[in-house]
């Protein structure tokens, strides 16, 4: 006699799904709000980034609510459903700034090597 690794009451459970309903999988999920952006709409987001990924949030839901082509059925979005949206795609809005063109001259890169001797110089003193 084979003894399954099963609770009694879980293969009663099935067996009685399987002679009212004829299955034995589960049912699929259907809960929940649905989204109010389609894979495409959420496609062309993605898209609107990877183009130009200086934009901000605001300026994506500007851009998003002007355009009738493909968002035409979207009368409003919040940043944050944006925001989740880009994350979802692994893509985070950090903000864009210049780097001084000074940072990385010969005379910087010069000026902190002296300073980490200074520090090495330093410490093995004070270990002394």
């Amino acid at each position: 006699r084979v003894q399954p690794n099963l609770n009694r009451f879980t293969v009663s459970t099935i067996i009685r799904t399987f002679r009212m309903e004829k299955r034995v999988a589960r049912e699929p999920y259907r809960g929940g709000r649905t989204s109010i952006v389609t894979q495409q709409q959420e496609a062309a987001i993605v898209d609107m980034v990877r183009e130009n990924n200086t934009l901000t949030l605001k300026q994506i839901q500007t851009r998003v609510l002007a355009d009738n082509t493909i968002f035409n059925d979207l009368h409003t979005i919040s940043i944050s459903t944006i925001h989740r949206i880009l994350h979802r795609n692994l893509l985070t809005m950090k903000q864009v700034y210049r780097v001084p063109f000074q940072r990385n001259t010969n005379r910087v890169k010069a000026l902190r090597r002296e300073y980490v001797l200074q520090i090495q110089d330093y410490d093995t003193a004070n270990e002394s």
